[in-house]
Parts: C-alpha cells; structure tokens; sequence
C-alpha cells in the first residue's frame, strides 16, 4: 500500500510539473514526507526535478522567452543554492520539517489569496526573487511559490511561464546537487530512490503536456496549491 500510494504522489507532482513547469517538489515533498525523512529525499526530488526540466526546455518553441531581467534572476538564483545547500547540512530533520511545512502554508495560502509581489518591478527585485528563490531550493528543494508570485507579478504568459521555472530549475537544480556531492548527500539509496522515479516521471510529464491543452493552467496551479495547503497543515498537527 505504501508504494501505491508513492507512486500516486509522484505522478500527480510530475503531471503538475508537465502542465506549469513547476509544482513538482512543492506537491511531492509534504507528502512524502510522511515515509522518507527530509535530508534523504530533498536530493531525489532535486535530481528528479532537473530531470523533469530538462525535459519541458527541449520542446519545440516558436520564440525567444528568456529577457535579460530573467537571465539576472536565474543568476541570482544560481549563487544563492550554495548558502541554502550549506544550511540544509547543518539543521535537524525536525526542525526543516517544521519550517518547511509553515513555509508551505504561508506562501500556499498567499498564493490562493491571489496576492502579488508590489509593481513595478525593479531590477532590484528580480535580484531578490532570484536569490530568495535560489536559497530555498538548496535548502528545501522547492521555490515554487514565490517564483510563482514574481512571475505572475511580472505579467509574462503561459510558455514564458514554464520556460523560465525550468531553467530556473535546471540551473538552481544542477549547483544544489554539485553542493550534496561534496557533503555526502547523494547515496546509493538517492541514485536507487531516482532511478524508480524516472519511468513515473516520464509519464506523468507527458501526460501534464497533454491535459496542458485541455485545462487552463491557473486550475492545475490551484490545485497544487491545496494539495501543498492540506498535506502541510497535516504534518505540522501531527508533529509531537
């Protein structure tokens, strides 16, 4: 029962993923929580994420969807994974649980609210989005919602939407995992965790492609959205 009900968490975060280009960790994480500790399962989400990237960016694409402002913010990003990498070492399972699942209610709820970060945005902001967003993703594996937030601040649509989380995701993804080399966090159980999720993954990302064209993705957002809400409000009541 309880590999069914792994397996059914990570086709609905990989078809979460294949419709919006994010939602992949913010779904799986919480949940999965429940059987796999946070510093074993952070880097399998990680390596499964950049795979999941990887795979949106190489679609076909009629036009050019990365600006300069969001080349700076993948920048940003990219140098501030090694601080969130170095703190996810150093602090307790219990602990991360704990700020990871406010975390979650706190920005699942904002984001359900249809609250945004303020306007205009500067260059100033997406330095800081970026480096926000960057640290939470070595450190937790999951930036979804405040990049969510920014984007949707910035107005860009749907295909600059997905294009720019997965090359955050690419990017932010790649040092994050560069960083648990070193500091003894990729094991034979990450490789052998990812592996099993691969052929899921796959699937779920193609079928996201296309339920894409079926549903809006504002819906799928939402949805990940409460799923995040529910299973975090969960972990934290059940923590002792």
């Amino acid at each position: 029962m309880e590999t069914v009900l792994v397996v059914l968490v990570v086709v609905v975060a990989s078809v979460i993923k294949g419709i919006t280009g994010f939602g992949f960790a913010l779904v799986a994480l919480p949940l999965l929580s429940f059987w796999y500790p946070p510093k074993v399962l952070i880097p399998v989400l990680t390596l499964s994420n950049l795979v999941a990237s990887f795979i949106i960016i190489l679609q076909k694409k009629d036009r050019k969807l990365i600006t300069q402002q969001f080349r700076t913010l993948i920048f940003y990003g990219a140098v501030f994974t090694i601080a969130g990498v170095l703190v996810l070492k150093y602090i307790s399972d219990e602990l991360l649980l704990v700020i990871m699942t406010i975390f979650f209610i706190i920005m699942s709820t904002l984001s359900l609210l249809g609250i945004q970060y303020p306007k205009p945005l500067t260059n100033i902001a997406y330095k800081i989005a970026g480096a926000f967003c960057g640290f939470l993703t070595g450190c937790i594996s999951v930036s979804g919602p405040p990049l969510a937030l920014f984007l949707n601040a910035a107005n860009v649509d749907n295909q600059e939407f997905r294009e720019i989380f997965s090359w955050f995701s690419i990017v932010t993804a790649g040092i994050a995992l560069a960083g648990y080399f070193p500091l003894g966090m990729i094991t034979s159980q990450t490789l052998k965790m990812t592996l099993w999720f691969l052929p899921v993954l796959f699937a779920g990302s193609y079928f996201g492609k296309r339920l894409n064209h079926i549903m809006p993705a504002p819906l799928f957002k939402k949805i990940s959205l409460v799923l995040t809400l529910i299973s975090s409000l969960v972990l934290l009541l059940g923590m002792k």
